[in-house]
C-alpha cells in the first residue's frame, strides 16, 4: 500500500476519533463527571490505568482514554504526513497544527482538572477540541477528495448553488425579443 493511502485513512481515522472524544466529552459535561477523576493524567494520581468504571469516575476516564487514543492517532498521521507527504506542503502543515492543538488539548484538560473546573478553561478546552476538529475535517476531505464519488461532488456543488430569487424577473423573460435558440455560429440553409 502506497504512503499516500496509509495517509488518507490515518486523517479519517483521527477523524473519526475526534469527533468521539468530543462527544464523549460533551457527556462528562451533561453527567457534571468532570471531577470524577481528580488527579491528572491519571485518575487519583498514582498509576492506576484502571480505576474503578462506575459514575462519574467512568465517564471521565472513558473520555481521557478517547483523548489517549486520538493523540495517538494524530501522532501517527503526522509521521505518515512528514514521511509521504512532503509534496503536498498544506497537508503536512495541517498535521503539525492539529499535532499541536491535541498537545494543547491535553495540557488544557489538566489544567480544568487541577482548576476544579474553571468555566473560562472548560470553555477554552472545548473550542480548541472544536477548531482541531474543523482542521482534521478540511484535512481528511483533502487527503481524500480524488476518492470522493463524483456525484457526491455534483451534489455539493449544487446544493452549494444559490436558489434564484422569485423576486428578481429571469433574464430571458426580461429581454425585448425572442431567445436565440443556439448560441452558436449560424448554420446555412438546406435547398
Amino acid at each position: 500500500m502506497d504512503g499516500h493511502r496509509w495517509f488518507r485513512y490515518s486523517a479519517v481515522a483521527a477523524l473519526a476519533l475526534c469527533w468521539v472524544t468530543i462527544i464523549l466529552g460533551g457527556n462528562v459535561i451533561a453527567t457534571n463527571s468532570g471531577l470524577g477523576c481528580t488527579g491528572w493524567p491519571l485518575c487519583y494520581g498514582g498509576w492506576n490505568l484502571f480505576p474503578s468504571l462506575n459514575g462519574a469516575t467512568g465517564i471521565e476516564w472513558t473520555h481521557r482514554v478517547a483523548a489517549f487514543f486520538l493523540a495517538v492517532s494524530i501522532l501517527i498521521m503526522t509521521t505518515f504526513a512528514l514521511s509521504f507527504e512532503r509534496s503536498r506542503p498544506a497537508f503536512v502543515r495541517l498535521s503539525v497544527a492539529s499535532l499541536a492543538l491535541v498537545v494543547l488539548l491535553a495540557l488544557l484538560g489538566g489544567a480544568v482538572v487541577d482548576s476544579g473546573l474553571d468555566i473560562e478553561l472548560v470553555l477554552l478546552h472545548f473550542g480548541v477540541a472544536t477548531i482541531l476538529f474543523g482542521v482534521l475535517l478540511v484535512l481528511a476531505l483533502l487527503a481524500n477528495w480524488k476518492n470522493i464519488p463524483k456525484r457526491w461532488k455534483e451534489w455539493a456543488h449544487r446544493a452549494s448553488e444559490s436558489a434564484p430569487d422569485p423576486s428578481v424577473p429571469d433574464e430571458a423573460s426580461s429581454s425585448s425579443g425572442p431567445v436565440p435558440a443556439s448560441t452558436g455560429p449560424p448554420r446555412p440553409a438546406r435547398s
